[in-house]
């Protein structure tokens, strides 16, 4: 086995995506601690597009994610990645002003969005309750093919020469003579570059570098899976929220994916629901829609990462020479992958980032970690 020129930390999407956009210039070895590099955060989407949702880097990158999305690269997925959905978001009077003034705002910049009263809303048979009075309806969002975009990205790095390794969790990290030895309990593996994609560990995995102290925050987020009521056709509704989003409600085939839009402090590793979350995210449900539940069918928990700022980190870190930082999506990693990845391929290879990607925000110097650290700055 050659020695690599770069090691990526965790195969997820952030991961999977770099190591595509790598592999054709560089000797890559994908790292992953579990039996499968969708174990975590990227088996756990929503799998929604909502390119205006996140910190002003995060929509940044979704929105210039859209094209690849919409239009893979030629045997990049046998399938599409994309598919309708919309959003909905409900509102009361109270919030009727509010939501109409979104409405124009969005309206000016292109934004395919449209209002409709009560009636509109009663008319595609949803189940109201009294409270809601109007809706913002937003065609632009789509179901996103969770597995086959993190599949194609592997596949496709794989074709380019990357190999990848599942169950080699990084014990230590030390750095002699200009090259990393990373160590697992499979095995050391050496490189001149490692990429720290580690998601919600990506602190734990800083910290065995001794790089710059950032803290990443996960943050748990829950989804209850409830049977559609039994003669309902929901299949074809979009995404409802409230106007605050403090709840979501999503179709997946004859079930309800039910979510109480919780962002709970949590430990990186495994996380797992709370009933009490599990019953919050189903009575904010139904103070807006009658739609009764008789039973929960299964639920799970994932992990939203951050840090302070809620954007995401791609660059060098100033006290770890030939470490990357890439981490920080915050529950976008999915609808960001395709664009970020890139920014961040140009940013490790010392090339400029394209232009287009550097005139939306994603340049060096605002992807960088040390603009989470003033003294480094």
């Amino acid at each position: 086995m050659s020695q690599p020129d770069v090691i990526i930390i965790g195969a997820g999407i952030a991961g999977a995506s770099l190591a595509w956009q790598l592999a054709g210039s560089c000797n890559v070895l994908l790292l992953e601690q579990e039996d499968s590099p969708s174990h975590h955060s990227t088996g756990r989407s929503a799998a929604i597009m909502t390119p205006y949702a996140g910190a002003e880097l995060m929509q940044a990158a979704s929105l210039a994610s859209r094209a690849f999305l919409a239009a893979p690269p030629e045997g990049f997925s046998e399938a599409p990645l994309l598919s309708r959905r919309g959003v909905l978001r409900l509102t009361d009077e109270a919030g009727a002003g509010s939501l109409t003034r979104v409405c124009h705002s969005g309206q000016s910049q292109g934004r395919p969005l449209r209002l409709l009263d009560r009636a509109e809303l009663l008319a595609q048979g949803l189940p109201l309750m009294a409270k809601a009075v109007m809706g913002l309806w937003d065609d632009e969002p789509c179901d996103i093919d969770v597995d086959a975009l993190h599949q194609g990205f592997l596949r496709g790095a794989q074709r380019r020469g990357a190999r990848m390794l599942t169950r080699h969790a990084v014990t230590a990290m030390s750095r002699r003579g200009g090259v990393w030895q990373v160590e697992s309990p499979a095995g050391t593996f050496e490189a001149p570059l490692v990429v720290n994609a580690a998601g919600a560990f990506a602190s734990r995995i800083g910290k065995l570098a001794g790089a710059l102290p950032l803290t990443i925050h996960p943050k748990r987020r829950t989804i209850a899976v409830v049977p559609v009521p039994t003669g309902s056709d929901m299949a074809h509704w979009p995404l409802i929220a409230d106007t605050e989003v403090s709840f979501y409600i999503k179709p997946e085939g004859k079930t309800l994916m039910v979510c109480p839009s919780d962002e709970t402090p949590a430990e990186a590793g495994e996380v797992f629901p709370e009933e009490l979350d599990i019953a919050i995210a189903i009575d904010r449900m139904q103070q807006w829609l009658d739609i009764p539940v008789q039973r929960v069918q299964h639920s799970w928990a994932g992990l939203r990462s951050f840090f302070d700022d809620k954007d995401p980190v791609a660059g060098f870190d100033p006290l770890a020479e030939g470490l990357f930082w890439y981490a920080g999506q915050g529950g976008f990693g999915v609808q960001s992958a395709p664009a970020l990845s890139r920014a961040a391929a140009a940013i490790l290879l010392g090339q400029p980032v394209p232009q287009t990607l550097g005139d939306a925000g994603l340049t060096h110097a605002r992807l960088s970690p040390q603009r989470l650290e003033p003294a480094f700055t």
